[in-house]
């Protein structure tokens, strides 16, 4: 793409002759529905505005190809200490996707960054927490870059509901993977029209449903993007929202709706799996490197009477840990996902797995509200709970005529690959709500489909995060930066050899950990403080890990046929 410079200042009439070209160059069938190639080893240059932000309400995007674009209001937000000034612009795409952007003024770096939303969406500012960014990421605020959020395709009261979905294909749709699309092509067209040029290279971030966001970007939609990073990806949402989740609240209830297993047994819980399995990876740290090489049985801490004792776990509550670690299956013992919650999660359980007092579990409110108003194109009748749930064959394969429009799981990523695109995967080992064997799953499908380990490497890699929650926090490192070496292997070549993880005690720095692409392993070298990053070096396990998850939704099932693009 051939660079424009753009001079510091501009009189005023020149100023509004250039948003008339510009407004009438940013016409339908140029509103940079194209790709922007990814290049190794150029420089990003910076420009400033070329129009007054205001000016921007006056831009039409009305005939926007299968993107009919409203601008609401362009405003100039000033600096503060921590944030150049920007111009903020806030629209929506019919028929519902509200969007909001934030162009700097000055010192944009030709950068255009999208934000993915977690949960069920509902909400479009770039700074809300369900975005879900890991503490420690180069600020994508930070008045380089032009950034870019919307609300998922709908409006909701908050991530967990979705009423909206109730009986209106399109909002499904939308939320499933238009919204998105069309807000990278709305970006696009407004940042070229308030810059004289558009973005050189473009990213998308997201965990959770944001990094199911990205990989559907990635796989739909190659050319939106030149590096995506997908966190913790919920990518998997049929059987997640409609297997995993309803099973994690299902296996805890009792006969009158009472939770089994409560907060206060979750302390207890997790420090005998730390006791069990800290150390399973030759190093006694505080960390599960593996979970999966963790053998702990909660029947270990059984109570030896039938009165609960705040020491050890009843019948019930055994039974209840152990078909958590198991994951859904049916009745013949088939699973209905590729895994259950890990070992080493259970500090994380309240909020999402066990219900503080008085309130819904995050996951069984999530699990209740897909099957509810969006599982299927005909919703049950408004009497259903999770309670008439059925967790067998039958009902899988009924849920899973939707994954060709909500799921985002295809391997074949030959199209991202050929254009220069590059894919971070990454996912905390100690994530309570989404199974970082899910993750892997993919991975292993994608790397089979792409051409092995090292072909897939040169565009695609994952990393695993020991003691990191579901994309934010954890008792692990959980502070790291993806941006800069997304940027860096996009615009430079530079594929990330390693992530360097940080925890942190306030603003000081206790500990510091690297993190290599999967399946490389972290292995202490013998010598140092295990708090200094220096002290470890990556290696390849002496056995190649099997991530062939035998579920029945596995690649080996006939692929689900892609559901034709409706709009």
């Amino acid at each position: 793409m051939r660079r424009v410079s753009l001079p510091k200042t501009r009189p005023a009439l020149l100023i509004v002759g250039t948003l008339m070209a510009v407004l009438m160059t940013v016409t339908a069938a140029q509103a940079l529905t194209g790709r922007t190639p990814a290049r190794a080893g150029t420089t990003t240059p910076t420009a400033a505005a070329a129009v007054d932000c205001q000016q921007l309400t006056g831009l039409d995007l009305t005939a926007l190809p299968d993107a009919p674009t409203r601008i609401i209001s362009a405003t100039h937000v000033a600096a503060t200490a921590d944030k150049p000034a920007y111009c903020q612009v806030k629209g929506y795409v019919s028929p519902q996707i509200q969007f909001e952007l934030r162009l700097p003024e000055q010192g944009w770096t030709g950068r255009y960054v999208q934000l993915g939303c977690g949960g069920f969406c509902g909400f479009a500012a770039p700074d809300n927490p369900n975005h879900f960014l890991p503490g420690g990421c180069a600020p994508p605020d930070d008045g380089r870059v032009v950034l870019g959020a919307s609300n998922g395709g709908h409006i909701g009261v908050d991530s967990r509901d979705a009423l909206w979905a109730h009986s209106d294909p399109q909002l499904r749709i939308d939320m499933a993977y238009r919204s998105e699309h069309v807000t990278a092509l709305v970006a696009k067209a407004v940042t070229k029209a308030y810059y004289g040029q558009a973005p050189q290279y473009s990213y998308f971030a997201g965990c959770s449903n944001g990094g199911r966001q990205a990989l559907m970007e990635a796989q739909r939609y190659p050319d939106d993007f030149d590096g995506i990073i997908a966190g913790a990806p919920g990518n998997n949402l049929v059987a997640l929202a409609g297997e995993f989740f309803p099973w994690i609240a299902t296996v805890n209830t009792d006969d009158k709706g009472r939770q089994i297993l409560g907060p206060d047994k979750l302390p207890l819980l997790q420090s005998k799996v730390m006791q069990a399995c800290d150390a399973t990876d030759g190093l006694t740290d505080g960390l599960i490197n593996n979970p999966r090489n963790c053998d702990f049985d909660p029947g270990t801490l059984r109570c030896p009477t039938a009165s609960p004792q705040p020491t050890c776990l009843t019948r019930d509550q055994v039974y209840v840990v152990r078909k958590i670690y198991q994951g859904p299956v049916d009745a013949k013992g088939r699973r209905l996902f590729p895994a259950g919650l890990a070992k080493g999660t259970e500090a994380a359980w309240l909020g999402y797995v066990i219900a503080p007092q008085g309130q819904t579990g995050g996951l069984e409110a999530l699990g209740y509200n897909y099957l509810k108003y969006f599982a299927s194109w005909n919703n049950p009748p408004a009497s259903y709970t999770l309670k008439d749930h059925r967790f067998d064959l039958r009902t899988f394969k009924k849920l899973r005529e939707m994954s060709g429009i909500y799921d985002s799981t295809d391997p074949d990523l030959t199209r991202f690959r050929d254009r220069g695109g590059k894919l971070i995967m990454w996912h905390g080992w100690a994530d309570p709500a989404i199974p970082t064997e899910s993750t892997l799953a993919y991975h292993h499908a994608l790397t089979q489909r792409m051409g092995g380990p090292e072909a897939t490497g040169r565009f695609a890699r994952t990393f695993l995060f020991p003691g990191v929650y579901h994309c934010v926090q954890g008792y692990g490192p959980d502070t790291f930066d993806l941006f800069t070496p997304i940027y860096d292997w996009v615009e430079k070549g530079a594929a990330p050899e390693k992530i360097i993880a940080a925890k942190k005690d306030g603003d000081r720095t206790v500990r510091t950990r690297p993190v290599y692409p999967y399946p490389m392993q972290t292995k202490y070298t013998g010598t140092g403080s295990i708090d200094d990053a220096a002290n470890f070096t990556g290696v390849m396990p002496t056995e190649q890990p099997d991530d062939r998850y035998p579920w029945v939704g596995a690649p080996e099932l006939p692929p689900v046929p892609r559901t034709p693009h409706l709009s």
